[in-house]
């Protein structure tokens, strides 16, 4: 018997690669990986669980007629939510390898999140619009329990964070979820955010020009120099999703980015070392030298020589 849900992300996944006829679904279907029986693909089978895999993820697959009868995905204008459906695929590509990981060595992967057992108690949280009690403990602050209305979560650099408004409290808060001591689903409650955050705490608001979890600061364009060979590094994988290339020559590309100041931004420019230079502004620029000045500082004394952000 087909598994469904496997199948749905198959068909979605498969036919991102390029479209294909029906024929060559079915053909393809019985050598896939998630076809762990090597089940048949009938017809009827594959238009009912087509209209599964759209509702699922939110596309239309059209058979078009005028173009060899190719099945093709078709993303309804504005959609919005691409990485998390690009972040699904992903997951499924790995859990199809799931088998052969565990029976070989070829393959070498990072430790997943951590506490993300958590995620299931957070999700029904802010699906249900409860608020939690969280008992928690940052890396910069004293233990300490806080009423959170959950908003969203998010994934970044492999920890995950829920996101939300200190009930009483007027402000926003991004909790590590590895960081949560307790965590107790207040069911007798109901969320409501107030009027002031009310409108920011959606993700493509809230996270609006940001390099990673950090809020603060208005955005500003800075335009940084990367040397060769890792100004093509940096077109492939760009610093933020703003980024645009400005200049290029021989041995170096000029960026541009459009974002928040934030400390995290600051140590992902550092984290290319030697092999990239802030240009401008000159308040940035001056703000990097100072801590290069402050790292070399501590390397030479072995002494705390930290700039407080």
């Amino acid at each position: 018997m087909i598994f469904k849900y496997k199948f749905c992300l198959w068909l979605i996944d498969t036919l991102s690669i390029q479209p294909l006829t029906l024929s060559e679904i079915q053909k393809k279907w019985l050598n896939a990986s998630a076809n762990e029986d090597g089940d048949p693909l009938a017809e009827r089978t594959f238009n009912r669980y087509r209209r599964e895999a759209e509702s699922l993820m939110y596309v239309d697959i059209k058979c078009d007629k005028r173009d060899g009868n190719l099945y093709k995905i078709i993303r309804p204008e504005g959609f919005r939510n691409d990485d998390l459906q690009q972040w699904l695929l992903s997951a499924f590509r790995v859990s199809s390898l799931a088998e052969r990981v565990n029976q070989r060595e070829e393959v070498m992967i990072e430790p997943a999140p951590p506490a993300a057992s958590l995620l299931q108690d957070i999700m029904n949280a802010i699906d249900r619009k409860h608020p939690l009690r969280i008992l928690y403990k940052s890396h910069y602050q004293e233990e300490k329990e806080i009423v959170l209305l959950p908003a969203f979560v998010r994934l970044f650099r492999q920890r995950w964070y829920v996101i939300g408004e200190v009930r009483d409290k007027e402000y926003t808060m991004t909790c590590a979820l590895e960081r949560m001591k307790e965590v107790e689903l207040l069911e007798e409650e109901k969320v409501k955010f107030s009027p002031k955050f009310r409108n920011i705490l959606k993700p493509e608001v809230y996270f609006e020009h940001c390099f990673g979890i950090i809020r603060q600061f208005e955005p500003i364009r800075i335009c940084f120099r990367a040397f060769w060979p890792q100004d093509a590094y940096l077109k492939d994988v760009p610093v933020h999703s703003s980024q645009i290339e400005v200049n290029h020559m021989e041995d170096y590309t000029d960026f541009e980015i459009f974002v928040r100041p934030t400390y995290d931004l600051k140590q992902e420019l550092l984290w290319h070392r030697d092999k990239l230079a802030v240009l401008a502004p000159e308040s940035f620029r001056q703000d990097m030298i100072q801590v290069l000045h402050a790292t070399l500082s501590g390397y030479e004394t072995g002494e705390n020589h930290a700039i407080d952000e």
